[in-house]
């Protein structure tokens, strides 16, 4: 029997057997009242994102912040986790692996947010049930990144090209689209063909992919020709059973 998300409706009961990718397009009429003034809010702390400064280039095409919940699926709580450095090894990150990244935590009222803590459950709703039910905590990483580009610098929402992210799954939330070409997520089996390319393209979309199961990019964002700046916001989980 299919279940169902407030944010995202039914799903399938088939989701996850033949393919580790799941697109989920928001749903107009969750994104109302409490929740819609929630993303309202969550967007307009996209403003205040610092600078990635672990870029490598002489422009920045990127902003973020990054902090840590558990959420305990049994007592149906959520809760902050101390602040600590994001790693990945230079094996999942040629790009900027291999280094403690530190990254501006989220801030107060990010953290309180209804609509985030409500894609928390409903992101680990769309996840296999036997997943779900073998581990009652998890562990969600919540990245709020903002990519800019300008006319001659774009921005590269995965600047370490095709990979895995070294999570049990991932998922890509957009919150905000403007002035944006590209931007496209492309997903490849274990052998790198690439199989799936989507776009996600109205705030709520959201992407669900079980990382070990699949490599994924995401082409480079350029400005949309007359326009001066292209901004994408996106808020990605990476999420583990404790």
């Amino acid at each position: 029997m299919a279940t169902s998300t407030e944010l995202f409706g039914p799903l399938s009961p088939d989701r996850f057997v033949d393919d580790p990718v799941i697109l989920l397009p928001g749903r107009a009429a969750a994104f109302r009242g409490s929740l819609g003034a929630g993303l309202h809010e969550l967007c307009e702390d996209f403003e205040d994102l610092p600078d990635d400064l672990w870029l490598k280039t002489d422009y920045v095409f990127r902003q973020r912040r990054f902090s840590l919940f558990k959420v305990d699926t049994a007592g149906h709580r959520v809760e902050r986790l101390e602040d600590r450095p994001f790693f990945q090894s230079v094996d999942l990150n040629p790009y900027a692996g291999g280094m403690e990244r530190r990254f501006a935590p989220l801030a107060e009222r990010t953290a309180a947010n209804p609509f985030l803590h409500r894609l928390m459950w409903d992101v680990l709703a769309v996840l296999p049930p036997e997943r779900v039910a073998a581990a009652k905590e998890w562990e969600i990483g919540v990245h709020l990144m903002r990519i800019l580009a300008r006319p001659g610098q774009p921005g590269y929402p995965a600047p370490e090209g095709m990979h895995h992210d070294g999570h049990a799954f991932t998922s890509i939330t957009l919150v905000d689209r403007r002035s944006v070409e590209g931007g496209c997520s492309m997903f490849a089996d274990l052998d790198g063909r690439v199989y799936r390319t989507l776009e996600l393209e109205t705030p709520g979309d959201t992407v669900v992919f079980e990382d070990p199961r699949c490599l994924h990019d995401v082409t480079p964002v350029t400005v949309a020709e007359g326009d001066d700046l292209a901004v994408r916001d996106v808020c990605g989980f990476s999420l583990n059973p404790l």
